[in-house]
């Protein structure tokens, strides 16, 4: 069984059909089959994806977004979450909160973590990341 964590970046590619959309659609048709996939999100992430459409004055309602995402498992954002995510800001001042949280929680589920944030190959990170735009 393979296990991804989506950062709010490749959700926003998904929804806004940018670059790398395609990868993050199959991800989420694999995990629709039952092909083996477990899909996470944090709600760190989920509240930047939200924020975002708010802030572009796009209609998507928190109950849209688990429509898109039907199937990912929404992780609250726990202390043990903000104590992991806290340590990856040793990794570069650069990762927002969004960004960490997103790889603590790929962290603590032994996931690869799906981006389309390219910093993030940069940073020697103890996690396996997955740039959606090549």
């Amino acid at each position: 069984m393979s296990r991804a964590v989506l950062d709010a970046s490749a959700v926003l590619a998904l929804i806004l059909n940018e670059p790398g959309s395609e990868r993050v659609d199959a991800l989420l048709d694999e995990l629709e089959l039952g092909s083996g996939v477990e899909v996470f999100i944090s709600s760190v992430n989920w509240c930047e994806v939200l924020t975002r459409m708010q802030r572009e004055k796009l209609n998507l309602s928190g109950e849209r977004l688990a429509a898109v995402l039907s199937g990912v498992e929404l992780v609250p954002f726990a202390r043990s979450d903000a104590e992991a995510a806290a340590t990856y800001s040793n990794f570069s001042r650069a990762l927002s909160l969004g960004d960490r949280s997103c790889l603590a929680l790929a962290k603590s589920n032994q996931a690869t973590a799906w981006t389309a944030e390219r910093l993030w190959s940069q940073c020697n990170l103890d996690v396996s990341i997955e740039l959606i735009r090549r």
